[in-house]
């Protein structure tokens, strides 16, 4: 386990998407950050974009923070599976995700959770992404 770990999370209700990640150091909370995507960022992927949208920044965060290795967090398959390759990157939206995603050099260990069963922070990281879609 790394010091630095994060829960990425995306929602899409009533045609708006958010996302949200919240990041734990040392175990601890350390800081949690979310927004909602315009729909030209969204591409008619509903919540997937956010989930993507959630990686980038929290990994952008990581190269701003100087971090070289976390561990995220995260309950939809594709956020790894097509930075790995497992799944064929086919839309420009997944296509520039795996790219950016790759480009950075942040060391990433993926865990993947069963959304909505309970998991704290998966949980907290939901509610955030909702929230910033329901004023």
């Amino acid at each position: 386990m790394t010091l630095i770990e994060a829960y990425v999370d995306g929602s899409w209700m009533d045609g708006r998407v958010g996302w949200a990640t919240v990041i734990l150091k040392g175990g601890k909370l350390y800081g949690e950050f979310a927004g909602a995507l315009d729909d030209d960022e969204v591409q008619g992927t509903r919540q997937v974009a956010g989930e993507l949208k959630a990686v980038e920044q929290t990994l952008f965060w990581c190269v701003e923070q100087d971090i070289k290795e976390i561990t995220i967090y995260y309950d939809y398959a594709g956020v790894r599976e097509w930075v790995t390759g497992a799944w064929k990157a086919k839309l420009p939206l997944t296509q520039k995700y795996r790219d950016y995603v790759r480009s950075l050099g942040v060391k990433i260990h993926w865990v993947k959770v069963k959304s909505h069963s309970g998991v704290k922070y998966n949980e907290m990281a939901d509610k955030l992404a909702k929230k910033v879609i329901s004023d």
